[in-house]
């Protein structure tokens, strides 16, 4: 089947339309796959989230609703596999491109019971250390292998695919996350008043993400504290999550809680970023940051922990510096040399933009490869 010629029906699979890397990049390929003449279906499990809005005007948005109907994840499972069941069966999309680990196993079983003829990519979104549950990894092992093709965003994670999850080699595809620069560089110059961003004696550093445990702010913020008092420094995290009442009393426990803010969730943190002096990234383990992609398209400087080894390659573009994660002291002393250089104004636009389109063009050809497959055996 040739990405070139008549449009194809493809359908995208998400739980939902929360602010996380995984959902933009959705997004992004929606809009994207809907620009070169294809039909998208952008289906969530439950339509909620604040990027609902930012769905593109030529997709449509499929809410299965699915409950829990009592009965928990359990009841929410099975509410959801027999609901893309259904709408599989009625709608027959050439292509199912599903990510986020419960969507996945989801997608896996719904086609089994749908029964009918239909490519399924799967696309796992972070490294497997964030899969802490013995019977997630089991159901994953059992069910990853029968989808048609696997997409990796790194080398690290295409190994992990095989080692612990048993999927063939021959299904994996490993593709970076893509970046929509021009996008991302026109928001960025969008208005944004705040008194530190504007304040030429005052050095900002930044981060943007959920405000989860993977992201280890708490290290952030005690390196931030052992930064010296001569260094007029300002920390901004933009983003929202369970963590926020913890790392607001640790910002009073270590006294820098006039030295930091927390704005919550903002549709555009590309405008806090264009604005700042540094990025750090202080994550336990990643997938393949977006964040910090986004950052590095923007000519921020960034700080980031070697999450693992697929940050060694990051690090090649002149801009990142690699510390130990959960180090607070290393992340204080890099922070502290980086801070005080004059921000790059060659982001490489060009070099991301062809990155981009190849990557578009990667999913596109996994996607619509010549062989359809029929729904398969679990057993």
């Amino acid at each position: 089947m040739s990405i070139v010629g008549p449009g194809r029906h493809i359908a995208l699979l998400l739980p939902e339309l929360e602010a996380g890397g995984a959902q933009r990049v959705m997004l992004l390929l929606a809009r994207e796959f809907a620009a070169r003449g294809h039909r998208i279906d952008l289906i969530l499990l439950q339509a909620t989230g604040p990027l609902l809005a930012e769905i593109p005007d030529e997709v449509r948005l499929v809410d299965l609703a699915a409950r829990a109907h009592g009965l928990g994840q359990l009841g929410f499972t099975l509410s959801s596999i027999r609901r893309l069941g259904a709408w599989l069966k009625k709608e027959r999309p050439e292509a199912l491109l599903s990510t986020i680990t419960g969507a996945n196993l989801v997608a896996i079983l719904a086609r089994r019971a749908a029964g009918i003829p239909l490519r399924l990519v799967i696309r796992e979104a972070v490294t497997l250390e964030n899969h802490t549950s013995t019977l997630r990894r089991r159901a994953m092992r059992w069910l990853y292998p029968h989808a048609d093709a696997v997409i990796a965003l790194t080398d690290v994670m295409a190994e992990q695919l095989v080692r612990d999850l048993a999927v063939p080699p021959a299904k994996i595809h490993c593709i970076p996350n893509p970046v929509d620069a021009a996008r991302i560089r026109a928001q960025g110059n969008e208005p944004l008043a705040h008194p530190w961003l504007q304040a030429p004696d005052l050095k900002v550093v930044i981060s943007a993400g959920r405000l989860i445990p993977q992201k280890d702010y708490a290290t952030l913020l005690r390196a931030f504290a052992l930064l010296p008092a001569t260094l007029s420094a300002r920390l901004i995290i933009v983003g929202e999550g369970p963590e926020r009442p913890r790392l607001e009393a640790l910002a009073t426990e270590l006294g820098i809680s006039t030295r930091i803010h927390l704005p919550g969730f903002d549709a555009n943190p590309w405008r806090w970023m264009a604005r700042a002096d540094l990025f750090v990234l202080s994550s336990l383990w990643e997938g393949h940051p977006n964040a910090l992609l986004e950052a590095l398209t923007l000519g921020i400087p960034a700080v980031v922990t070697e999450y693992d080894d697929s940050a060694l390659s990051l690090a090649t573009c002149g801009l990142v510096v690699l510390v130990p994660p959960a180090y607070p002291g290393a992340l204080a002393r890099a922070i502290g040399r980086l801070v005080a250089r004059t921000r790059s104004q060659d982001s490489g636009a060009a070099a991301t933009s062809a990155a981009t389109d190849a990557a578009i063009g990667a999913y596109l050809g996994v996607l619509c490869e010549d062989s359809i497959n029929s729904t398969k055996s679990l057993s």
